[in-house]
């Protein structure tokens, strides 16, 4: 008797924490997923905006770099740097129907255009 007794309160304890962490689960998704909220804009809204790490093909290696790109409408503007380029700038920049293209211009290296689609 004394171990049924046990055994309902122990399941009683995990289906109240379980019951509070889908509520807990459910209240964050809701709140990053709603679009009346007054923080930043969700990824929906703004899939572009941020600092990426990218990867560049130089002859035969994989440099790395990291674009910071900043969406305003669908305009994009940002600056871009690797070891290999340097620091850049985004020049015409643009994010429609899903599709991003941009231009990087560099102070000592050659123009890079980039495409892409999520």
């Amino acid at each position: 008797m004394r171990s049924r007794t046990l055994s309902v309160l122990t399941a009683v304890a995990l289906m109240t924490v379980l019951a509070s962490a889908c509520s807990a689960i459910a209240r964050h998704h809701a709140a990053f997923t709603s679009r009346d909220h007054t923080g930043p804009a969700s990824l929906a809204d703004d899939p572009i905006s941020g600092e990426w790490s990218v990867s560049f093909f130089v002859h035969n290696s994989t440099t790395p770099g990291t674009f910071t790109l900043k969406l305003d409408g669908s305009k994009v503007i940002g600056t871009a740097y690797s070891d290999h380029t340097g620091e850049g700038t985004v020049r015409d920049g643009k994010w429609v129907d899903g599709k991003l293209s941009f231009i990087l211009d560099f102070k000592k290296h050659e123009s890079i255009e980039i495409t892409g689609a999520l």
